[in-house]
């Protein structure tokens, strides 16, 4: 791999080759097949989708939330989330009520960024129709650009789907 991506994208990439998967572990297959709540915000995944999905305001001040939605397989923000796990990868892949719920998750995050899911195959993106209060939800795209072009060195190419979506999708 390019020596110019970043150690932590390339292990990404790789699916995590030297991270221990711990077969006791399995927050994030609960959390996806709806019998297990995120911390800290106490919620079934069904229950994210149905009572924040267009609620712009309780998704731009928890954070906590995403971990769960897109898990990876290290650490991230939330200490309260768990890695994910291969065993989980595997079993969530074969689930197709997981995948529907993870692309639900997705769509949830496209309509708060003012976008919509045009094929699920794809990864196709469009502006939400009918365009709703998306300048604002855009100006998120703007912060979060202006803020990663100061590491322009450290960034992956963009992908059309989020990175945990393609990791469960695997290989065509």
């Amino acid at each position: 791999m390019s020596a110019s991506i970043p150690r932590d994208v390339q292990d990404f990439l790789a699916s995590y080759p030297h991270t221990p998967s711990d077969p006791a572990l399995s927050a994030n297959l609960r959390f996806y097949t709806n019998a297990a709540r995120c911390r800290p915000d106490n919620l079934l995944i069904e229950e994210i989708h149905d009572q924040w999905h267009g609620d712009y305001e309780k998704l731009e001040r928890r954070h906590g939330f995403i971990q769960w939605l897109f898990p990876i397989r290290e650490h991230g923000m939330n200490y309260e989330s768990q890695p994910l796990q291969a065993h989980e990868i595997a079993a969530m892949r074969a689930d197709p009520r997981v995948l529907a719920r993870l692309l639900a998750s997705y769509a949830l995050m496209l309509d708060f960024y003012g976008m919509r899911l045009v094929d699920a195959e794809t990864g196709a993106v469009d502006r939400a129709l009918p365009p709703r209060n998306y300048k604002a939800r855009y100006a998120n795209l703007v912060r979060a650009s202006l803020f990663l072009s100061l590491f322009p060195s450290s960034l992956p190419l963009p992908l059309p789907l989020p990175l945990s979506i393609l990791m469960l999708r695997g290989p065509r």
